[in-house]
């Protein structure tokens, strides 16, 4: 299987939305990464645990601001991972899978044979469609 079968349409925003404005997209999407910049010029990721390290624990480390300013008061630009990790969208879902393992994220986006983003991968979605395709061999008897 290869990760074109089962990426999903990628979210891009902008590097100057707010913490609060990309973590109300995730909500209302039911995802949990979007990419800062488009599809042919991205400059980096935002995911939930981006949010819970890098503003949520940091904000409630720091004395005499809210969580609620800081979210609203901080660009993602500011608090996204700047170094962004691709898959093509050819490559099997057990490639896509030791990328994601070899650097310990969650999250690809998939491009295609032109550097164009095209898609997204989690590790959840990875393992749902391995978890099917041994299903359906070990049914088989293979």
């Amino acid at each position: 299987m290869r990760v074109k079968d089962i990426m999903h349409n990628p979210t891009f925003v902008d590097p100057s939305t707010p913490i609060a404005d990309a973590a109300k997209i995730m909500v209302d999407k039911n995802i949990s990464s979007v990419i800062v910049g488009t599809p042919t010029s991205p400059v980096g990721m935002f995911t939930e645990r981006d949010m819970l390290r890098e503003v949520v624990v940091k904000g409630l480390d720091s004395k005499g601001i809210s969580l609620v300013d800081l979210m609203c008061g901080t660009e993602l630009k500011d608090k996204m991972c700047k170094v962004i990790i691709t898959v093509n969208e050819n490559e099997t879902l057990d490639k896509a899978a030791e990328k994601m393992m070899g650097r310990y994220i969650r999250h690809l986006p998939v491009t295609d044979d032109d550097g164009r983003i095209v898609g997204m991968v989690s590790a959840r979605t990875i393992m749902n469609a391995m978890r099917v395709a041994y299903f359906k061999r070990a049914s088989k008897g293979i």
